[in-house]
């Protein structure tokens, strides 16, 4: 059966805390009471500390898309090939096993793309197939490892490596004009993850769905403008998470016949506080459910698609979980759509 092998993440160097961020925000909102006034939601946020790519005033000197768009390229591939070697050498494998590439982003673009410009820098064979995924948004962590679970079983001799790697940073904009951009600056950072999905030890994948919801295409995506991609985000998320992903949730563990009560780790992407309260509420998840996403969120902040396999390191170097237990990773992402994997140790 197919199985997560191997996790590994990368940072990197700058550290912005909480604190810093909300002097950034309070210089670049200069002027603008409305956007002043929301500052209070970096305190809210969960957030205690972020890592960027780029020490704190290089956010404010009023990049252009080109410029900023570059910028995430080249370290992109940086974080990512630091990622993608770390979980090649945990799962023991040399990269010249690796059949199958799989990368996912949503911050940044490139041609050829970061699966074509991180290959040869790992050593990758040039037949090893490779699989560039763009815009599932917070989801695609979770659907690159869904999809490549997919190809692998009907191919189980083979071996995929799954890199996601986000610079959300690059999405803060001195010319911040909207409740949606201080709620970004809020909640975002950057990194990357890897993880080699193969047929053997690790966590194995028992089952997955991705559900695409009608009429939600409003919720969440980017906005692409001469200042970058600027983020949209409805108050509405919470609201669906309750309305919506509860039922698909329930039914996909029914499907699986592995009731609420089963499940032992709960792999969520940490969309921010009031989100993470949704879920607790919606599947009546108590602290000890939360601890791995709560922590996650105030370590690193949200990582969008990074953040599911960043919270599943954790999960899995922290020796908690044995023998037979289950649980469930779920993100949500622009369509809006949702990715589910269940998984046993």
């Amino acid at each position: 059966m197919v199985s997560i092998a191997s996790v590994a993440t990368a940072l990197p160097p700058n550290v912005v805390t909480q604190e810093q961020a909300i002097e950034v925000a309070r210089r670049t909102y200069a002027g603008r009471d409305d956007l002043l006034r929301l500052l209070r939601v970096f305190a809210s946020s969960g957030v205690e500390r972020r890592h960027t790519a780029f020490p704190p005033e290089y956010y404010g000197q009023g990049k252009g898309f080109e410029q900023r768009n570059q910028d995430f390229v080249d370290q992109a591939i940086v974080l990512s090939e630091r990622a993608a070697r770390t979980a090649l050498e945990r799962a023991g494998l040399a990269p010249e096993q690796v059949d199958h590439l799989f990368v996912v982003t949503t911050t940044g673009l490139a041609t050829p793309s970061l699966d074509a410009l991180l290959a040869p820098r790992l050593g990758l064979r040039n037949d090893a197939r490779r699989w560039p995924l763009f815009g599932l948004g917070c989801a695609g962590g979770a659907g690159a490892i869904l999809r490549a679970a997919d190809v692998l079983r009907s191919a189980p001799s083979q071996k995929a490596l799954v890199v996601s790697v986000e610079l959300c940073g690059q999405v803060f904009s001195s010319r911040a004009d909207s409740p949606t951009d201080v709620v970004g600056a809020a909640l975002f950072g950057d990194g990357a993850a890897a993880a080699v999905v193969a047929d053997g030890g690790g966590p194995r994948i028992l089952a997955s769905r991705t559900t695409l919801y009608e009429g939600t295409r409003h919720l969440m995506g980017w906005a692409f403008t001469s200042d970058g991609m600027r983020l949209r985000l409805s108050r509405e998320v919470a609201d669906f998470v309750k309305e919506h992903l509860k039922p698909v949730v329930t039914g996909f563990l029914k499907d699986s016949a592995s009731p609420m009560d089963r499940i032992s780790h709960w792999i969520l992407h940490p969309g921010g506080r009031r989100i993470l309260e949704t879920y607790q509420e919606v599947f009546g998840l108590s602290d000890k459910d939360l601890r791995w996403t709560r922590t996650s969120l105030a370590r690193v902040g949200n990582l969008s698609s990074a953040s599911v396999l960043f919270i599943l390191a954790d999960v899995m170097e922290s020796g908690v979980p044995r023998p037979g237990n289950r649980g469930v990773m779920c993100a949500l992402g622009p369509g809006f759509g949702s990715e589910l994997l269940l998984l046993e140790w």
